[in-house]
């Protein structure tokens, strides 16, 4: 394959597309490299296989016929040989080879490792990941046990000597989540940002935000602070509540679901309703290949190191307050900013520089 005719994958509207690039994914098996990597020690994913087969447009009838498979069995595919995928499909090997290498992998065994690691990514949940912690705690420990026997029996004396300790579980969350903010700074499309932004900052179009489990609180900050900027934003709160809020949508309305780790249900149906309106729908999450990006018009990525008992939610937060910062400036809207700080005053909730008391509280007087 010529240089002219190598790809790369790159978002663009949430969706995916093939140009012209230096990244070697054509040529001889020599030359090719997938494009899941890591960076500074937190994983970067390459395009999901889903991701890949959106984005081809140049598959064969029986390629096709592989790829509506893959869609049809993911993420269960990911544990089948060669031969289970050409029996269950009646193509030929070749055909099911060409289909992975199309799709920028390798071969066949390219394609089902890295199938491999994203049905392990989905499959990990916090019971994991707990177990994992508990299995190093422990050899941890065993080895400082060793380690204090050691160096207290023998003539050999280790006082003074170099020592290296293990980085406390604050430096391990830091170095996690400077990492996850770095990785999401990397992995935002520009593009796909400033158009959400535009689309946030046109007060003309209601805004409805949508979240469960961990996501709410987060959109639930991100709606407390836009509101200094703009009006008509709803936040959708308790999923057997939704549908009040969401009767009478209108298709110039902008809907954003936000999911993390999971695949919820109720954030798929917003986004699918939203759609059915005519709405604009954006999806932010930290699964590029969440089959709820199919729902989505536009879709930003965070990243969230899988090692954790809980994965950070740092790279969300970041993404959220530059949204902030971003339509802020669009929509210098100082008049209604004060406003907000009128109605702070006349309800009386926080104390004012230099006052010592809450009003009917207790005083120096």
């Amino acid at each position: 394959m010529t240089r002219s005719s190598q790809r790369r994958w790159a978002t663009s509207g949430g969706r995916w597309r093939r140009s012209a690039a230096s990244a070697t994914l054509g040529g001889g098996a020599g030359e090719r490299r997938e494009t899941a990597g890591y960076r500074g020690g937190v994983e970067e994913p390459g395009p999901s296989l889903l991701q890949r087969i959106a984005a081809c447009r140049d598959l064969t009838t029986g390629e096709r016929t592989v790829a509506s498979f893959y869609e049809d069995s993911y993420p269960g595919a990911a544990l089948l040989s060669l031969q289970d995928v050409c029996a269950a499909t009646g193509v030929s090997t070749a055909t099911v080879t060409r289909f992975a290498r199309k799709l920028g992998y390798a071969d066949f065994r390219g394609l089902r490792r890295a199938l491999r690691a994203e049905a392990r990514s989905h499959l990990d949940v916090p019971r994991d990941r707990l177990a994992r912690l508990g299995s190093r705690a422990a050899g941890r420990h065993a080895t400082t046990a060793t380690t204090g026997s050691t160096a207290t029996s023998g003539s050999r004396a280790t006082t003074g000597s170099a020592k290296t300790s293990a980085p406390t579980h604050l430096e391990q969350r830091f170095a996690v989540a400077a990492g996850d903010l770095a990785a999401t700074a990397r992995g935002v499309d520009p593009a796909v940002f400033e158009t959400v932004v535009g689309l946030i900052a046109d007060t003309d179009r209601p805004l409805v935000l949508g979240a469960v489990a961990s996501g709410q609180p987060l959109l639930h900050y991100f709606s407390l602070l836009l509101r200094y900027v703009r009006g008509d934003v709803t936040l959708l709160d308790g999923a057997d509540r939704w549908a009040h809020s969401l009767a009478g949508l209108q298709p110039n309305a902008v809907v954003i679901g936000a999911a993390f780790d999971r695949y919820p249900v109720p954030v798929q149906r917003l986004l699918r309703f939203a759609r059915g309106r005519g709405a604009t729908t954006v999806l932010i999450t930290n699964r590029r290949s969440s089959p709820l990006t199919a729902d989505a018009d536009l879709s930003l990525f965070v990243a969230s190191h899988a090692d954790p008992m809980f994965r950070s939610r740092v790279g969300l937060l970041f993404l959220l307050e530059a949204l902030l910062d971003a339509v802020a400036e669009q929509v210098p809207q100082v008049e209604r900013a004060a406003d907000v700080e009128r109605v702070f005053s006349l309800m009386g909730g926080y104390l004012a520089p230099g006052d010592s008391a809450a009003p009917g509280g207790p005083s120096d007087n």
